[in-house]
């Protein structure tokens, strides 16, 4: 789990410093002020922090390896190139909190390419779970031959795809599951009205109330997205106390899958540490709306704004700290005209 992330002249952004909620963390900001990046940053931390498991790695290896990383995930042209070009400043840092007492920094350079610089004195500490990462597009329909392709060749799609499609691999558990893991699987499928199955490398959606399958090409989006969760957690990749990192999870889902898909995130922060980026105006007043009827009790949230010397983080425990959203203000003021407008109409009738 993730506990504080702090960075300086990483991407966009000069200065931020972030600290989460064990729960739900809400990340909320105009195209372009770093939603994308902060999750990667955060998944791409985990993720070579797992890769070191119980043993705490020689420093060469450990900077290396997060040099890697980073590369892999944000996919820019050379290490450096992440590392911000301010006046009087050409090096970024980063350092990062996690589980209980687990603590390190690194920094790197614009002229950097096979490896950061990791601070004096790192606490490592073993994850106690696994962490994924889930990208606005969902994989499922696509799921068959997109590992091997992804392993072979060279294309456009960065790192979190193919853990993403390694981690939809695993076959299912066996054994009774945990009553909460239980009933969040019975709620999803619930919400999608199918249950998820992989045959011969395809995935299929059953219908609970026919029991036709039909494979994931033929189904919506946005179910395959909830169906994405169901067998994730059905083979273990997301379990108790993992870190789940999505983003967009609104994306090509309609009002109504928004409603459940509050519910969903609002249940999964339960049981582990949930980090989203989005869009979403609507999905922002579901969550609220949770959190006012004490159904969401661990949140945190935070909003990004452009300024003059890179993105500003304002965060809290409401949407009410996080200051104005521009996107979000779009949204209001779409409404507040269409009112103005059915309100001229009703008068002229």
């Amino acid at each position: 789990m993730l506990k504080t992330l702090s960075i300086e002249n990483f991407t966009v952004f000069q200065n931020a410093k972030l600290q989460f909620s064990p729960g739900l963390n809400v990340i909320v900001g105009e195209n372009g002020t770093g939603k994308s990046h902060l999750l990667k940053l955060g998944y791409t931390i985990l993720k070579t922090l797992e890769s070191f498991g119980d043993k705490a790695p020689a420093r060469e290896v450990a900077e290396r390896e997060f040099a890697k990383n980073l590369v892999d995930i944000f996919r820019p042209e050379a290490l450096g190139r992440l590392a911000s070009r301010v006046q009087g400043c050409s090096a970024s840092s980063v350092s990062a909190e996690w589980g209980g007492k687990g603590k390190l920094g690194f920094s790197f350079s614009t002229r950097k390419t096979e490896k950061v610089d990791i601070w004096p004195s790192p606490k490592y500490e073993e994850l106690s779970s696994s962490m994924l990462f889930i990208p606005p597009k969902e994989i499922l329909s696509v799921f068959e031959g997109l590992q091997a392709t992804l392993k072979k060749r060279e294309l456009a799609f960065d790192g979190t795809y193919l853990d993403l499609a390694d981690a939809l691999s695993s076959a299912t558990l066996r054994g009774k599951r945990p009553s909460d893991i239980a009933n969040l699987i019975n709620s999803l499928e619930y919400t999608i009205d199918a249950s998820v199955v992989k045959k011969d490398n395809r995935f299929y959606l059953r219908s609970k109330r026919t029991g036709s399958k039909v494979e994931a090409p033929l189904v919506a989006e946005g179910h395959c997205k909830i169906g994405m969760l169901v067998y994730l957690i059905l083979n273990g990749e997301l379990r108790n106390k993992s870190s789940l990192f999505w983003d967009e999870p609104e994306a090509n889902l309609n009002p109504r899958l928004l409603v459940k898909l509050a519910q969903i995130l609002v249940e999964l922060s339960k049981v582990m540490q949930v980090t989203i980026a989005t869009h979403s105006l609507f999905l922002l007043r579901e969550l609220e709306i949770l959190q006012e009827q004490k159904k969401l009790s661990k949140a945190r949230y935070f909003g990004l704004h452009m300024t003059d010397n890179g993105v500003e983080v304002l965060s809290g425990k409401s949407s009410n700290d996080i200051g104005d959203i521009a996107a979000l203000e779009a949204n209001l003021d779409q409404s507040d005209r269409y009112m103005n407008l059915a309100y001229e109409e009703a008068l002229n009738a």
